[in-house]
């Protein structure tokens, strides 16, 4: 597992880096202003970032060889393509990653740059630099992923490291089917209708909750349609301000994710008209639909597996595609 934690000058990037490694059995914190401390130093120089991020990269690496399997990555990153370079590239080594954005207000960030200086100058420059990022980490969010936000303005250290910890081990926790799944679709479904217009072109139930009788992870799943996949973009910031985060997983090449809620509520996921993803959702929610002994099975099988994987919803998922093969094969 690989854990980013993004976030600008002085909210507690390495502090928190540093208390979430010793969550795990065996960790690394790779600090990237120290791995990149390099002269002549220029913040907007593409070829130190690519630079930089191959060094992350060998480091990783190494580290993996020797036995570290959970790394956690801490940096600053301004533009969500910058961090979804590394990602990309931190993907190739380990396909369990996540990202985390720390933000803080500017009265308590102002309070903790005091603490920790008396150089008025310093304090000046410090809170300038804040408020720049802030402004800009804030703007780009809303065209791409800068990672999940955490508010750390009213936490410690410790806090934030146990909010980060309880997003990576989320609990599978299935609950009996819930006749009201279907009406709280709905009601998302005309707020993102609303928000996004033409944009989309088919909205869908889809997920375990669509099948009425199954157990489910109690979060609605929903299916954006639109014409190009890169027309994702343009929903971002709309959905951004219904509260859906934007998580640009790598390996997602076909479809863009989105959540909501803390704990999650809805998951939103982008695809292109015709698409193989679109097609094989509908095709498993509408074969268990009418299917009592494959729902049952189904039922079964995810009981199992968050037994056994309750606390990596990543492994939960995966260890479901078989069964979900099974069935779209029989129904072609």
């Amino acid at each position: 597992m690989i854990v980013i934690i993004n976030g600008p000058l002085g909210v507690g990037k390495t502090e928190v880096a540093w208390k979430l490694i010793e969550k795990f059995d065996h960790a690394v914190m790779l600090d990237g202003d120290y791995l990149g401390a390099v002269h002549p130093f220029e913040i907007h120089d593409s070829q130190r970032v690519a630079y930089l991020y191959d060094t992350i990269c060998h480091v990783v690496c190494f580290h993996v060889e020797h036995g570290y399997h959970n790394l956690v990555v801490d940096y600053v990153f301004e533009q969500p393509e910058s961090l979804a370079q590394l990602r990309r590239a931190l993907n190739e080594i380990d396909d369990v990653t996540y990202a985390f954005r720390l933000t803080c207000s500017v009265e308590e960030m102002e309070h903790r740059i005091r603490t920790r200086s008396s150089d008025p100058a310093r304090i000046t420059w410090e809170l300038n630099r804040f408020r720049e990022l802030m402004v800009i980490q804030e703007a780009n969010a809303r065209r791409g992923d800068l990672g999940f936000v955490i508010d750390t303005t009213a936490l410690s250290i410790e806090d934030v490291a146990d909010a980060i910890w309880r997003n990576i081990t989320e609990e599978v926790a299935l609950v009996p089917y819930n006749p009201n799944w279907p009406a709280l679709f709905e009601a998302e479904r005309e707020q993102i209708a609303a928000a996004l217009g033409d944009r989309v072109v088919e909205i869908h139930h889809i997920g375990s909750t669509a099948i009425p009788g199954l157990a489910a992870k109690p979060v609605i799943d929903i299916m954006l349609v639109v014409p190009k996949l890169d027309d994702a973009i343009d929903c971002i910031a709309p959905l951004h301000d219904l509260g859906y985060a934007f998580i640009d997983y790598p390996q997602n090449t076909e479809r863009r994710f989105f959540r909501k809620g803390q704990p999650r509520t809805h998951h939103v996921h982008i695809v292109a008209q015709g698409n193989a993803e679109l097609r094989d959702h509908l095709a498993f929610r509408d074969a268990l639909r009418s299917n009592p002994e494959w729902r049952n099975q189904y039922a079964a099988l995810k009981y199992a597996l968050a037994e056994r994987h309750r606390n990596d919803r990543a492994q939960y998922s995966e260890s479901k595609t078989e069964f979900v093969r099974k069935v779209l094969s029989a129904t072609k």
